[in-house]
């Protein structure tokens, strides 16, 4: 039995598959794609603008190439990432590359998504830890959406991490937490 990887071009052909995947509909994922692209194109000017620690052994531009390919499928392979929120391993397994190499990409592209938003003014506002500042800002609000399930996480070995964990004699540890929404009533 053979497992094809997913064919990137096909999906983008094909709108409700798009947002079944990654959440956006092909002219947002186009517009995200070109501003995306730009990034990646300005961190490696960047990167090799700085002074290297150690003689180069290759030219600019020389090595090897991300195992994701363009930036468009870098780009679909983070969405998908954070869309889905599937683990390393369904991730890998998915786009075929390693556990590792979908660990670091990952690590290495969210950060050129947040200049993205960014630089396309689209990255959300922050939340505030100040009460008063929160029922400001939602006052307008029906609906507020509240992280509510739990999920049960492994528990530590070492007894000074068990003490961080201990939820009050709780049968498991939370780890994830999934919303749902709750109506907020004018009084």
């Amino acid at each position: 039995m053979q497992i094809n990887p997913l064919n990137i071009s096909e999906i983008l052909k094909d709108d409700r598959q798009l947002r079944s995947l990654i959440g956006l509909g092909r002219d947002d994922f186009e517009t995200l794609s070109n501003e995306f692209s730009s990034c990646i194109k300005q961190r490696q000017i960047e990167a090799h603008r700085r002074k290297p620690k150690k003689p180069r052994q290759r030219k600019i531009g020389g090595g090897r190439k991300p195992s994701l390919g363009s930036p468009g499928n870098q780009l679909f392979f983070l969405l998908f990432y954070l869309k889905n929120y599937p683990t390393y391993d369904v991730l890998a397994f998915t786009f075929k590359i390693s556990r590792g190499c979908a660990f670091t990409s990952i690590q290495r592209l969210l950060p050129i998504l947040k200049q993205t938003q960014k630089n396309l003014r689209i990255l959300p506002k922050r939340t505030t830890d100040n009460p008063r500042e929160l029922l400001q800002l939602i006052e307008s609000v029906d609906h507020v959406l509240i992280d509510a399930t739990e999920r049960p996480l492994q528990r530590p070995k070492k007894p000074s991490r068990q003490k961080k964990h201990i939820a009050e004699k709780k049968a498991f540890i939370p780890s994830r937490i999934q919303p749902f929404p709750i109506p907020i009533s004018a009084s």
